[in-house]
């Protein structure tokens, strides 16, 4: 059998090294995708806890996550104010149905971002596809190549 030419030993390391950058990719996506929808739940699950906490009466006795399942008690003093993030540790005091409307925009943008990093993740995993025939194909000339070699020792 014949050996891998120059070219074709170049179009390996070439195909070889795509895929290792297209397999990055994919992990970065995944764990991109991974954070989006954490975020997602996160925001779902305060969008609950503000149309809850709105209807209650102030001076209601509620318990407040504190994390690592530890609560302190606490009353609500206006159900109608929410303070909500708006990044770098900077927070706005907003109106309870305002607080809904600037999550549930976010939940949009959340949404499109993770549609956008799963079509990018789709195309990717395409690219990975294609190249692999060729990759394939080359790596069974060398082991071909490998084996005809040995046997004429």
């Amino acid at each position: 059998m014949d050996r891998l030419t120059s070219d074709e030993r170049a179009r390996l390391q070439q195909v070889v090294s795509l895929l290792n950058n297209y397999q990055a990719a994919v992990e970065s996506l995944r764990n991109h995708i991974s954070m989006l929808t954490s975020s997602l739940t996160e925001v779902s699950m305060t969008i609950d806890a503000i149309k809850t906490v709105k209807d209650l009466r102030p001076g209601t006795d509620i318990l407040v996550p504190l994390g690592s399942d530890s609560f302190i008690s606490a009353k609500i003093s206006d159900s109608d104010k929410v303070l909500t993030g708006l990044g770098a540790d900077v927070v706005a005091e907003r109106s309870a149905s305002d607080a809904l409307k600037f999550l549930e925009s976010r939940t949009s943008e959340l949404e499109e971002a993770a549609r956008r990093a799963r079509e990018e993740l789709r195309r990717v995993e395409e690219r990975i596809e294609s190249l692999r025939p060729e990759a394939e194909k080359i790596l069974n000339k060398t082991r071909e190549s490998t084996r005809g070699q040995s046997a004429d020792v």
